[in-house]
Order: structure tokens, then sequence, then C-alpha cells
């Protein structure tokens, strides 16, 4: 049976309440750590008495039964025995007013009256999957010959169902004439396997979270104060060494591993260690390290004894291994153009791993079955108050939590994600990618959850040179300190940010363009030398240096 993990802590049961203005639904909102957790409490009468169920909608829960409840003199007691939790409220103009108190702690919370029947907050929908999944998965192949026969994408997804295999597919890469090609670099969730190892070093007694960075590099700022907790939970204070000190992008080629070390040191710490959470590769970098010198191992002895010989796993490489079948990564440049990656010995244990959709899949079940590390260290691992756990992070659709983790390098995007409730996970890589793997996620999840989505646009419109002289220039804005060029590059529109990579523009229609990845679009106005940019709900209104 799967371990069931749930994403927040309040499960409530709330009980009867004893009141005829009482009954109807309830709609009410709990603050933890600046995250809304919803619920709707629906109270009938019944005979002498009432009824309460209760929907979760952030937990994909719906009708659970209510067991023990007051109602007197217009104040409700709610005790939830099973959560250790109790809520007193006073119910004054059509609003019951109080307090949810659990384990100690007591959080205001503010119920008010809930018409379900016309409820427009997507938000508040309890999704489920299709009772015919075999309909959703012909959706879903559809939806990807779509994208194959639009040249927009290329690569392999498999999705398990209560832990067997339901669907899998390779698209796109005929276009690419990739032969004999088998895994995908997956990049950042190599950051997950990392985490898992830890663990094992630390069931084994051999590393405690609260270890000192100190112990192992006592050079690097503020070592004495970061632990294998914040190294695990990015919120050592540590920088990011994959970026650059004068370019983005200076691990394509092999360095040494003093030149990162140094460039570690060199970074220092942005702030205090446990103060805040920002993703730092660079704590994974070190964590790579820990794991070889306490488990006197090298990085694919650890793999092959965690993940590749317990699972059985075949077609999983780190780098050291030299695998020769790995996709080659490609961006689109009006024409897919082979991309140079990083050189992954520099990214050991930080997003080295190449293997294939199916066994992620096969590595999150076991993770979430026990197979592979204890139910107290997966507890330690889950995200808690925020997105990042220790080497897991949340991802929402709606109601819906999914935990895992996500991986890019500077071509192919990976997905590895896993909802307890329904018992199903999702892995994918894309080494060709034109419409951005936030919206293949986004687009994977509608069809699984009958939400209603569009397909994706591509225009065949095919715009001249001569059309395209018009935009290209340099612009600049004072709503933001960023300029923009704007070229042609294999006879398409392309754009590029002071300091950042070049990508193609689409075309939508008359003057305007599209970088789908990005979630950018560009709004010309030639006779103005103007350009607004979209992305993010933000306007940006760009002038074109004379």
């Amino acid at each position: 049976m799967k371990t069931k993990i749930l994403f927040i802590v309040f499960l409530l049961s709330i009980q009867q309440i004893f009141s005829q203005q009482i009954a109807g639904s309830w709609k009410g909102d709990l603050d933890i750590e600046g995250n809304k957790l919803p619920f709707i409490v629906h109270i009938e009468k019944d005979k002498n008495s009432y009824k309460a169920l209760l929907d979760s909608p952030a937990q994909g829960a719906e009708g659970i039964p209510a067991e023990k409840v007051s109602f007197s003199n217009n104040e409700l007691f709610i005790e939830i025995t099973s959560a250790n939790a109790s809520y007193k409220g006073k119910l004054e103009n059509n609003t019951i007013s109080g307090n949810f108190i659990q384990n100690g702690k007591s959080f205001p919370l503010v119920l008010k009256p809930f018409d379900k029947k016309n409820n427009k907050d997507e938000n508040l929908e309890i999704l489920k999957l299709s009772a015919n999944i075999q309909e959703s998965l012909h959706k879903i192949d559809d939806f990807i010959s779509y994208l194959e026969k639009n040249n927009a994408e290329a690569g392999e997804i498999s999705i398990f169902k209560e832990g067997k295999e339901i669907y899998k597919r390779n698209f796109g890469e005929t276009s690419l004439s990739q032969k004999d090609k088998v895994t995908f670099q997956i990049g950042s969730i190599t950051k997950s396997m990392t985490a898992m190892m830890i663990f094992k070093l630390i069931e084994k007694k051999q590393l405690n979270l609260n270890d000192k960075l100190s112990k192992f590099y006592s050079k690097i700022s503020n070592a004495e104060k970061m632990t294998i907790t914040q190294l695990l939970h990015h919120s050592s204070g540590l920088g990011d060494y994959v970026t650059g000190k004068n370019t983005m992008k200076w691990l394509t080629d092999k360095v040494s591993d003093e030149q990162i070390m140094n460039h570690i040191i060199e970074q220092g710490s942005l702030f205090e260690p446990g103060t805040k959470v920002q993703y730092s590769n660079s704590g994974y970098y070190l964590l790579t390290k820990i794991l070889e010198k306490v488990s006197k191992k090298s990085y694919a002895d650890n793999l092959k004894e965690t993940f590749v010989q317990p699972l059985q796993l075949k077609n999983f490489y780190t780098v050291s291994q030299k695998p020769t079948n790995v996709f080659s990564s490609y961006n689109y440049a009006n024409a897919w153009e082979p991309v140079k990656d990083f050189d992954f010995n520099n990214i050991v244990g930080v997003g080295d791993i190449a293997t294939t959709p199916t066994n992620l899949n096969i590595i999150i079940n076991a993770l979430f079955a026990g197979k592979i590390i204890s139910k107290e260290s997966l507890s330690a691992m889950m995200p808690k108050e925020d997105r990042f756990g220790m080497g897991l992070a949340l991802t929402s659709f709606y109601s819906k939590m999914f935990v895992g983790h996500s991986g890019g390098t500077y071509g192919t995007n990976s997905l590895m994600i896993y909802n307890g409730e329904d018992d199903i996970s999702i892995a994918y890589s894309l080494n060709a990618d034109r419409i951005g793997a936030n919206n293949f996620t986004i687009d994977l999840l509608s069809i699984l959850y009958n939400k209603k989505f569009s397909l994706p646009n591509f225009s065949s419109t095919k715009i001249s040179e001569t059309e395209l002289k018009q935009y290209v220039g340099d612009y600049s804005s004072k709503d933001i300190p960023l300029g923009i060029k704007i070229f042609i590059k294999n006879g398409g529109l392309f754009g590029q940010g002071t300091g950042q990579p070049e990508f193609p523009l689409e075309y939508v229609e008359k003057d305007q363009f599209k970088f789908d990845n990005a979630g950018l679009k560009m709004i010309f106005f030639p006779e103005k030398t103007e350009m607004q940019l979209e992305q993010g709900g933000g306007k940006f209104l760009f002038n074109k240096k004379k």
C-alpha cells in the first residue's frame, strides 16, 4: 500500500452543529505562514439535529463527515480530536468569527455563507481524475500528436497509476534525426536523488541534519552557522555557482573542482542561514562532496547502491559513466538548432543524471512506498511551510498538490511529480520545447482532471525579412532597467535582453509576436518606434533608439 502524504497538516472533521439558523454552507480561510487554506462546511438539518460535511479543496478532499459540535447562545464550538484541534466562534450578522486552535497554535478563522452552486472560484473546485482514465490518456495522445505535427515538441512522457505505468510515449525525435538514443538529461531532478542518499547516511548515523558545513568546508562564509538541513532546504544563504562572474554560462566547458570551490567562496553568503529561502545549486554541490566524503564512495557507486540495484534500473547514469545514448538538446530559432549544454562533469549531484521518464516514475513511487528511505526521512524531506522541502518541492494545479522536482539544462526540461491522493505520478523530459514546460504540464493536468484548455496556436503565416526589418533595433524602457535587442536570424525575428540568452519570436498577427517558453508577448508600433512587452500580467512600454 502506498504511504499517503498529506500536503497540508490540517485535515478537519467538523461535527454536528445544533442551530437551525446555522444550516447552510460556510466558507473560511486559514492563514498559515502566508498561505491560504480554504475549507467549506455544509450543514444540513436532520430531524432534531444537524449533519455537517467538510470540503477541503487544497487537499482535494470532499464530503468529510462531522463528528462532535455544539452551538448555543450563538457560539459555535467544534472539537476535532483526530487532528488535536478545536474551533470556537460566535455567529453575528451572518458571520462566524473565531479562532482555530491546533497543537497549541491559534489561527483567526472567519466563516461566511457560501453558495457552492454559483461559485466561480476555480481554486475551490474539487478536482477528480476522470472515471475513464483510458479516455483521458487517448486525449493526451491526441494532444501530443498535435504538438508533434506542428514541430513544437520532442521528448518522452510516462504516467504511472497505482505504481504501474499506464502511458508512455516518445515523440518528435525522428524529425531531429536522433537514433539509438534512450535517455535524457534530467537537470535538477538529480537533487532529489542526492537528498535521498544524504538521508540514507543520516539513517545510518553517519551524518546528522544539524551537522555544520564547517565540519567539512570551513573556508566558506558562515560555514560555522550553516547546517545540512539548510543546505538541503535552500536556506543556507549560499549563492549559485552555476552563474558565472562575467558570464551566465561558464560551465559549458570543463572547469576544475578548485575553480568551482573558489567561485562558491567568492560569492560568499547572501543572507544569514535559516532566515529565508533562495534556490542554491551551490548547496547541492557541497552536499554531493559531503556524500562522497562521508560514504567513502563515488557518486556513481552511491547511485548504484541506493537506486540502480534495489530498483533494478537500466539506463540510469551519472556523468562519470559517460553515457552515449542521451538525446541531444535543441532550441527553436525559426528552426531547431543544437544546444551547447553543460559539461555535466561540472554539476555532479546537482544536475548531471541522465535517465528515462519511466525510471523517474519508478523512483518517486518507490520513495512514497517506503522502499528507498524511511517514513521519518520522507516526512523530513516533504515541503512544510513553503514550496521547497529537502530535495522535494510542491507543484500545485488548482486544488491539487503534487510533490517532486523539476529540472532544466540549457536545452532539456524535465519533471517528476506525484500525487498521493490519486496515487498518480507524471514524469517527462522535453529536449526540444517551443511551448514551454510549464504550459506542457498545465495542459497535461487539464486533460487528466477534466479542465478546459486551449491548444497552443501555431501560425503558418510567413513574414518576409523586408517586413521584419521594421521591428529591428535596440529598445529601452523607463519602466524597467532592461534593454532589449530585436534582430533577424534564420529568416525569423529574435529578441535578447541585456546579459540574457537570445529567444525566437513567433508571429501571432499583425505587429504581434510571442515567446511561449517565457509567457511573453510583444506588440510593435512601428510608426511610433515603440514596443509593448507583456509578461506575467505586466505591460511595459519600450522605445526604439534612433
